[in-house]
């Protein structure tokens, strides 16, 4: 097949278009036209890559992200796994690897600076996907973030941000599995123990929102230097209870409030563990203890939820013969009906 270059870019954006319509085999089909009609461009081999892993046909994705790596950076390649890169090298120089624009709203996925050829956007390096995935979500375009973010993780997989940045994109867009992967992905290359910390906290938040409390316990557990941060103690607190584990819920809450005594929601939940456990004078105690001139209207409606809860639990363990003897007039009722009852027996029981 032969086209020219605005067919050709066209029927890359096409391919786009499909794979993002979850269209996938329609979009292989188009991208292996594309890098049989240009095999230099590496575009076509990352998005042909793209394809393929969602495939599962890991082994030819591979292959294929790292034919498009090495024709982006030639350089960089090692010898053993480029793809015979001689005669692109003749017929192409670097400077001619273009993107086309994007079908859906005719703008670039990546940088908006114009190269030798009218009609092309050029890239240079993944960092310019990256700052062209920042703008597109800032501008809530998180499709488009994603794409850019996916790109420069292909060219640079070590590179932790462009991960990370994958990562939040498919946050954005409510896929908490991916970015799961995507997450754990950043973990493995981060070398910064506060940025992994930040990572850990992204994948405990994700798999409390996928109701998987006890693993998002385990990564709070894998912190570094946030040990003696009383949000995140809170939180955990919040985590246990959830799995009705309310003896470390108490722990947790407690750890929280050592840290910072005025942190509300570490008081209410440690008194919410502390009913669940029986331990009714220790959850007044605290109930007590919370102003509630600094609750926000959540707050407010769980401490009078909390303290009617304690009301009714003390109702349950009043006997109905001491609510009678609580009263003098029904004591003296009482008293003469059993006092009749014995002097009337014999007539009674006759």
């Amino acid at each position: 097949m032969s086209a020219t270059p605005a067919e050709f870019e066209k029927l890359l954006a096409e391919g786009v278009d499909m794979y993002n319509s979850g269209d996938r085999e329609a979009a292989l089909q188009l991208f292996e036209s594309v890098v049989q009609t240009n095999p230099s461009w590496p575009y076509g081999w990352l998005w042909k890559g793209t394809v393929l892993a969602d495939m599962g046909r890991d082994m030819e994705a591979e292959e294929a992200f790292k034919t498009g790596r090495c024709l982006l950076n030639p350089d960089a390649c090692d010898d053993s796994s480029s793809p015979p890169l001689s005669e692109v090298r003749e017929l192409y120089g670097a400077e001619r690897i273009k993107y086309p624009v994007d079908a859906n709203n005719g703008e670039s996925i990546v940088s908006h600076h114009q190269g030798p050829d009218p009609g092309y956007v050029v890239i240079s390096d993944p960092g310019q996907l990256e700052r062209e995935g920042d703008r597109f979500m800032e501008s809530g375009k998180y499709d488009a973030a994603l794409q850019s973010y996916l790109l420069a993780e292909r060219i640079d997989p070590s590179n932790p941000s462009y991960s990370r940045k994958t990562g939040d994109a498919y946050r954005a867009k409510g896929d908490f599995h991916s970015a799961l992967d995507a997450w754990n992905r950043s973990l493995q290359n981060e070398t910064d123990p506060g940025m992994s910390d930040g990572l850990r906290k992204k994948r405990s938040r994700a798999f409390s929102t996928l109701n998987m409390p006890d693993k998002a316990i385990q990564e709070l557990e894998g912190l570094k230097f946030s040990g003696n941060d009383p949000l995140v103690y809170s939180y955990m607190g919040e985590l246990y209870s959830k799995l009705q584990d309310y003896r470390h819920a108490e722990e947790s809450f407690q750890n929280s409030l050592s840290f910072d005594p005025k942190n509300i929601d570490a008081s209410l939940g440690l008194a919410e563990a502390l009913m669940r456990q029986g331990k009714m004078a220790k959850a007044k105690e605290t109930l007590d203890s919370i102003p509630k001139s600094a609750l926000t209207p959540d707050q407010t409606n769980l401490l009078e939820r909390l303290k009617r809860e304690y009301t009714y639990y003390q109702q349950d363990k009043t006997s109905d013969l001491s609510f009678l003897f609580s009263h003098p007039e029904l004591y003296i009722l009482t008293a003469l009906g059993i006092f009749g009852i014995f002097y009337f027996r014999d007539k009674i029981f006759r």
